[in-house]
């Protein structure tokens, strides 16, 4: 409804302005007030005797000027030079009062020319036009957002002020209207300028500001109509908004300067687009009103002023859109701009040629009658000729969405670089004329999908180093110098893919400029959809190799497992088959046999149970001393060490905290490669050494050492023996790094030795710590 009312108050401002075509006028412009305008042109008589804002007429042929309710001043003035048009005279007798004091001048009736027309009266229509359209667009776009609706009412307040401009000094049927836009239009820009692109930190905290400086503006616009219609003057409360119009100006493009120099990243990039869009025009239309109050020459004002309210209203509307300053996230509609723009085309080709027409002496309305058919027609001629253009010279240009379209739906289906080929050259067969088009791929190695470029070219030409772009023209000339007419590589991270090449087109046509930005385009989508086939061979190759490697760890572990069964059953296997070898002789087992013979029964049942999960058994702590964990070593490996003593230096207060069955197993294990390796007359045996990180559990032999590679002792299946299996040490050492221990083996002092790394949180040294 807002905007409505601006367009119907348009309508009143532009019939006006109509009346004032080459209307009999005395060379100057007066204000309600009767005082002199500085809207019009250096050439009219009134600038040129000296006349300037703010002086004011107080006589005009001998009538006072005076004002009264409901009445301007000047209009004693209007109706003195209609008396003087309608009896003949030539001229009007003006005093008036200047700063230097009164002045008696006698001023020539002319007509008002076209030129000041279109550009006081016509232009601002048209510029009050574009901000109302302004306001429509971001209302449209965003009907409840806050920055939108602050857009649009400034827009309208600034439609309003232009759409009365010219009929305040001319007809001064809407000066109410201008009043309450001369009034508002500061206060909105002040807001506007601390909400783009978002709320200062001031408003956001204290959004009454913004309403309470709208009602200052509110109450200074209610002051100009009170003024108005008690029959005083208004120059004063005018003087003030102009000092604000200035003030306001200059502000808003202060401010988002100091917001710009602030900003960073992303927001800084759409400061900088408001800062270029919205800032120069704004300093200008500041710099206008301000020579217009010091009573610099008219012409400032309209060079200045004028155009840059023609621009504003454009280059906001194209900042706001580009980085959706509204919030609408909606799409931008190609077909309607189009339409916009040449709408605006058509209403610019209509001033143009009028004004031109009625500055040539022509009449306004015949100027306009054969203006704007004309425009309309020539504007729809301009866009038949450009599509009939496109579709018969430029058909890559017409067909250049819909082709992309569609290959892009033919790549998303293909893996297989063959058929990539052939989806490229069916593709271009189809929008291209020509005799022939072949794909050509180039075979990509393992080294190459794993990266590695691969320099190549075609058309007999080499490719130059560097050479990093998706494709490149190759081969471009006559039928006789290369085999195609035209040929392109396709290339993908400076990885050579393939080759396109097209023939003659038919007829003998010359390839365009479109055309080659499609085929590029065309190579562009083939080398991605080529390196997107050559990763997926790649990575299915892959896939089969990790398959088959799977197969052989699982059956690699399979009989791992198997052997570490058999090593782990072979100890408990062996004690028993001593005890059972005693015969009828000694048939009595001690307590102690019965308790490991006991114990090893419950670890072969555990192993057993543990192989339903087929993984490595959980680790069950508790705490078992040292002395003891030797001393069932020792039984375990009574047939192994005959008449040979493991010499242990081991106290009984140390005890640790290990899974006795596994940590057993670790010590039985080290013990008996030991007695392996020191023979019948060599020495093997146990130190328990405390330290302050925790303590070293160390097995020591007198063997020669360790033959064959030391950093591999602890890998499966590694052996240096005639009938070991390897597996020995690397279940020993997958038992330590399960408890968190380290194993380490090392040559010293004529004795090779095992050291056991514990961590002090596994050590119990005194058995008060044990009580603790």
């Amino acid at each position: 409804m807002v905007v409505i009312a601006a367009l119907v108050l348009g309508g009143f401002g532009m019939r006006s302005a109509l009346s004032w075509y080459e209307r009999p006028f005395p060379g100057v412009l007066l204000d309600p007030d009767g005082v002199v305008s500085s809207v019009g042109l250096p050439s009219w008589e009134g600038f040129q005797k000296g006349l300037r804002y703010p002086d004011r007429v107080i006589a005009v042929n001998g009538w006072r000027l005076e004002s009264t309710a409901g009445r301007y001043r000047a209009s004693t003035w209007d109706a003195a030079v209609e008396q003087a048009a309608r009896e003949g005279r030539r001229t009007v007798h003006a005093r008036v009062e200047t700063r230097d004091g009164l002045r008696d001048v006698d001023l020539t009736l002319v007509p008002f020319d076209p030129l000041a027309w279109w550009f006081f009266a016509a232009g601002l229509m048209v510029v009050a036009s574009l901000y109302v359209g302004a306001a429509l667009i971001a209302l449209t776009a965003s009907p409840r957002g806050k920055l939108a609706r602050a857009f649009a009412g400034t827009a309208l307040l600034c439609a309003l002020f232009q759409f009365t401009l010219f009929d305040y000094h001319s007809s001064r049927d809407l000066v109410p209207y201008f009043h309450v836009a001369y009034a508002l239009v500061p206060t909105r820009f002040f807001i506007l300028a601390l909400r783009l692109p978002d709320d200062v930190p001031l408003i956001a905290r204290y959004p009454s500001c913004a309403r309470i400086t709208g009602a200052l503006g509110g109450l200074l616009a209610a002051s100009l109509l009170a003024w108005h219609a008690m029959g005083w003057t208004t120059v004063a409360l005018r003087n003030v908004c102009g000092l604000l119009f200035v003030a306001s100006f200059f502000f808003f493009a202060t401010t988002l300067v100091i917001r710009f120099a602030m900003a960073e990243g992303d927001r800084r990039r759409t400061l900088r687009a408001l800062l270029l869009a919205m800032a120069p025009p704004h300093i200008a239309i500041g710099l206008g009103f301000m020579l217009a109050i010091l009573s610099v020459s008219a012409s400032t004002l309209m060079w200045f002023a004028v155009p840059a309210l023609a621009l504003t209203p454009v280059s906001s509307v194209v900042a706001a859109i580009r980085y959706d300053l509204w919030g609408s996230r909606a799409l931008l509609s190609r077909p309607l701009t189009r339409i916009i723009i040449a709408g605006m085309m058509v209403a610019l080709t209509v001033i143009v040629c009028s004004a031109t027409a009625g500055y040539a002496g022509l009449p306004l309305i015949g100027a306009l009658k054969v203006a704007a058919p004309a425009a309309v027609v020539s504007a729809g001629l301009v866009v038949f000729a450009l599509g009939a253009s496109d579709r018969t010279l430029f058909p890559a240009r017409a067909e250049y969405k819909p082709t992309i379209e569609q290959l892009s739906e033919e790549l998303t289906l293909v893996i297989d670089p063959e058929e990539v080929a052939t989806a490229v050259e069916r593709t271009v067969a189809r929008w291209l004329p020509c005799e022939w088009v072949t794909f050509r791929r180039v075979t990509v190695d393992a080294a190459d999908a794993a990266g590695a470029g691969a320099a190549g070219s075609a058309g007999g030409e080499a490719a130059p180093s560097g050479e990093t772009g998706a494709e490149r023209i190759i081969g471009l000339g006559p039928p006789e110098v290369s085999v195609s007419e035209l040929s392109l590589t396709v290339m993908f991270r400076g990885r050579l893919l393939g080759v396109l090449e097209v023939g003659k087109k038919r007829g003998g046509a010359l390839f365009t400029s479109e055309d080659l930005d499609l085929l590029r385009t065309i190579g562009n989508q083939a080398a991605l959809a080529l390196a997107h086939a050559h990763s997926y061979a790649e990575l299915e190759r892959q896939r089969r190799e990790q398959a088959a490697a799977w197969r052989d760890e699982r059956a690699a572990l399979i009989e791992t497992l198997a052997a570490e069964i058999t090593h782990e059953v072979r100890y408990p296997i062996n004690f028993f088959r001593s005890v059972f070898q005693r015969g009828p002789s000694n048939h009595s087992l001690d307590a102690e046999e019965v308790e490991i013979g006991c114990e090893e029964v419950e670890r072969l049942e555990r192993l057993v149970m543990g192989l339903r999960r087929v993984t490595h058994r959980k680790l069950e702590r508790r705490r078992l001393s040292v002395e003891e964990l030797v001393s069932r070593a020792e039984m375990l490996l009574r047939d192994q060490l005959g008449k040979r003593r493991i010499e242990a230096r081991v106290s009984a207060t140390p005890k640790l905290r290990c899974d006795p069955d596994q940590a057993t197993q670790v010590l039985v294990n080290l013990l008996s490669n030991g007695l392996d390796a020191a023979g019948d007359r060599g020495t093997i045996g146990v130190i328990w050494a405390p330290k302050e990180s925790g303590a070293e559990l160390i097995v020591w032999d007198t063997g020669p050492g360790i033959a064959g590679e030391t950093s591999r002792i602890f890998a499966p299946w590694y052996t240096t023996k005639p009938c070991g299996t390897g597996l020995g040490l690397a279940i020993t050492h997958r038992i330590v790094r399960a408890h968190g221990w380290t194993i380490d083996a090392e040559r010293r002092d004529g004795a090779t030795r095992f050291v056991i790394s514990i961590p002090a949180a596994d050590v119990s040294k005194t058995a008060e710590e044990e009580v603790a």
